[in-house]
């Protein structure tokens, strides 16, 4: 079984890093963890960061 992990953002890219670090990749039970962020208009760059992070899937919102 697969565990996908959401993270809902708007302007998250101070704290997007950090978040996503503190993430189990792995976990008993799960055959992956996958993340999942879902950007809500941000202005600041979260979209552009979270591909940086490597994340799994994005889905970016043109406006809040």
């Amino acid at each position: 079984m697969k565990l996908v992990i959401q993270i809902p953002c708007f302007n998250e890219a101070e704290t997007l890093a950090r978040t996503v670090g503190d993430l189990p990749r792995e976990l008993s039970g799960f055959s992956s963890v996958e993340l999942l962020v879902i950007d809500d208009g941000s202005t600041d760059g979260t979209s552009k960061l979270a591909r940086e992070l490597g994340v799994d899937h994005l889905i970016s919102v043109p406006r809040n």
